[in-house]
């Protein structure tokens, strides 16, 4: 208190209209005064006010309440935007969201979702609505993840400025710092993986990543008591390593003590990368009822959780596949769907072939397949790396099943009469072939447009071969080397949309011309993901555009997707520049 004359403050807590707390200090003794009243969580609405004086109001805080905080991390799934379009909150005052405005000077809110279109997306949405419905008891989300982003850029901690707002882990520690509730973090929600499941290397390397990331998570939220992480359905793009990386976020509930898992296989509404409301909502049920059990201490069956393969073994010229004992399993019946019959036998695979498998039955918490034309078989694996083209047709056959209808995650190169997946197995690799530095036969190579607007090279070589890859934009002589690998896959990044680029590929001391001319033209592409300001005034996608771009002053950006456009936090239009987002279809085609 600065001014003078005034002999006391005094603070009155009311519990749903109830006087739950007060207490005054006498300013004549000091003028210095603290109050710190203790507020009993759950269903209940208080409100805080401060008189002076006794009769003096002179601040009022209304609807507070105490509960839960979830952290939500990951990509485009984590914020989950299926349905938002016609989406309406329940109007329930237990369901709360954070938001930053700025993260310069902290400007942030609290938000009642159903009273504002601040909304953490469809998805978390609906899990607050399951929670908050069920155990009424007040749950805040704070939402951090970012549409796109790779695991390494989740996990781009800058070690000298941990809160750095230029990245995503940064934006993350903001949040919850700017909402004063880092420290009270217990649970974390991590969904993940289309991203670095569509491509060979990061595949292999999430594992590592992931490993930095959760234990930078460890070190910034001290009191962290559960990570929840989903494990990857399938996706559509041809990647022989998605299967490891899934079969990784299958084992992390056993490398990490914090982390619980559930597999999001079977999911209904899903177009091959991301879902529709209904494919959402499920997913937020699904979570809720681990979270329920985990969390409310929900006397709930252990088949809220996704079966999880614990050993596979012979047993009477059958191949056993054992799961959690809480399990009592199903296998699935053949189905037709649009024409193709799926049947479960071709989609478990011995030694990674998928033609041995004659038929399969349950019995308690066993599945046992019959398997012909296999000896001294080694590993098992169960559904493909990938399947399907995006946006087109996916994975809909039938999945190993729990009572309660939870899939059984996928899980890749399991060995046979091994006990606790824990430690993969060393994969099924073949020999590796090393060519000499001669001519060798023709390369053939591939593109394919990249939605973080660069084309991806990819063509029959090997690690131990140097390969030079050349450019040019009119397919003359005017070929140029713009970069050399051991390897197979090159990402071309200096490329922009509305261009038409022609590619070779050769060896060393191999002839010039080794690859055939490949030639690709960047018009629409079917996703586009904007992390830097393209040089071209229109973008368009044929299905989402994701941005978390500045437009400078006098900029020009003119944003244009069937779907939808998401303005990830981040995204800045400066003024004086012009911008615009608007779905239709996309002028390039």
């Amino acid at each position: 208190m600065t001014e003078n004359g005034h002999s006391s403050v005094s603070l009155i807590v009311l519990q749903d209209g109830n006087v739950f707390s007060q207490n005054t200090i006498n300013l004549e003794a000091s003028k210095s005064f603290d109050f710190s009243p203790k507020l009993k969580a759950g269903k209940y609405n208080y409100t805080v006010k401060l008189y002076l004086d006794a009769t003096r109001e002179m601040q009022t805080a209304t609807r507070v309440a105490v509960g839960d905080i979830f952290l939500i991390y990951g990509q485009s799934n984590a914020l989950g935007t299926g349905g938002i379009e016609t989406y309406r909150p329940v109007p329930n005052p237990l369901i709360r969201f954070f938001d930053v405005f700025n993260y310069d000077n902290g400007d942030s809110e609290w938000f009642l979702p159903f009273e504002t279109s601040h909304w953490p997306g469809t998805g978390a949405m609906e899990l607050m609505r399951y929670l908050c419905g069920k155990y009424e008891y007040p749950v805040g989300i704070i939402q951090a993840s970012v549409g796109g982003s790779n695991i390494k850029a989740l996990n781009d901690r800058n070690t000298s400025n941990p809160t750095d707002k230029n990245t995503d882990y940064g934006k993350m520690l903001l949040k919850t710092d700017f909402s004063d509730l880092r420290n009270q973090i217990k649970y974390i929600i991590f969904r993940h993986g289309e991203t670095d499941g569509s491509y060979p290397v990061e595949s292999q390397e999430y594992a590592a990543e992931f490993d930095k990331l959760y234990k930078n998570i460890v070190g910034d939220y001290p009191n962290l008591t559960r990570l929840f992480n989903t494990q990857l359905n399938i996706l559509t793009l041809n990647n022989g390593k998605a299967a490891s990386l899934r079969d990784f976020q299958r084992r992390t509930k056993y490398l990490y003590p914090k982390i619980s898992t559930m597999s999001t296989v079977g999911t209904v509404g899903y177009d091959g990368l991301h879902y529709t409301l209904a494919g959402y909502s499920q997913t937020a049920f699904e979570l809720s009822r681990i979270i329920g059990k985990e969390i409310y201490h929900d006397n709930l069956s252990g088949q809220v959780y996704s079966p999880d393969l614990q050993r596979a073994f012979w047993e009477n010229n059958k191949l056993v596949l054992e799961f959690d004992n809480a399990m009592q399993m199903v296998y699935p019946k053949d189905t037709i769907v649009k024409d193709f019959l799926y049947q479960m036998k071709n989609f478990i695979y011995i030694d990674g072939k998928n033609d041995v498998i004659q038929g399969g039955e349950a019995n308690a918490n066993k599945i046992y397949l019959t398997v012909s034309n296999v000896q001294n078989a080694k590993y098992v694996s169960y559904l493909p790396s990938s399947y399907g083209e995006f946006g087109s047709y996916v994975y809909e056959g039938g999945h190993l099943k729990n009572a309660m209808g939870m899939r059984a995650f996928s899980f890749d190169n399991v060995a046979i009469g091994g006990d606790a997946p824990i430690t993969p197995p060393d994969p099924i690799t073949p020999p590796i072939v090393i060519i000499p530095p001669t001519p060798q036969p023709s390369i053939e190579l591939s593109l394919l447009a990249h939605e973080d607007i660069m084309v991806k090279l990819t063509w029959n070589g090997n690690n131990q071969t140097k390969y030079h890859i050349e450019r040019s934009i009119d397919n003359s002589d005017s070929f140029v080397e713009i970069g050399t690998i051991k390897g197979y896959i090159y990402y071309d990044t200096q490329v922009n949309l509305g261009k038409t680029y022609f590619y070779r590929i050769h060896a060393d001391n191999a002839p010039t011309k080794q690859s055939g001319i490949k030639e690709i033209t960047l018009k629409c592409l079917e996703n586009v993901n904007l992390k830097t300001l393209p040089n071209l005034s229109y973008v368009g996608a044929n299905i989402s555009i994701a941005a978390i771009v500045t437009i400078s002053n006098a900029k020009q950006l003119y944003l244009e997707a069937k779907k939808y456009i998401d303005l990830n936090h981040g995204f800045d239009a400066a003024l004086g520049s012009d911008f615009s987002a608007e779905i239709g279809g996309c002028q390039n085609n």
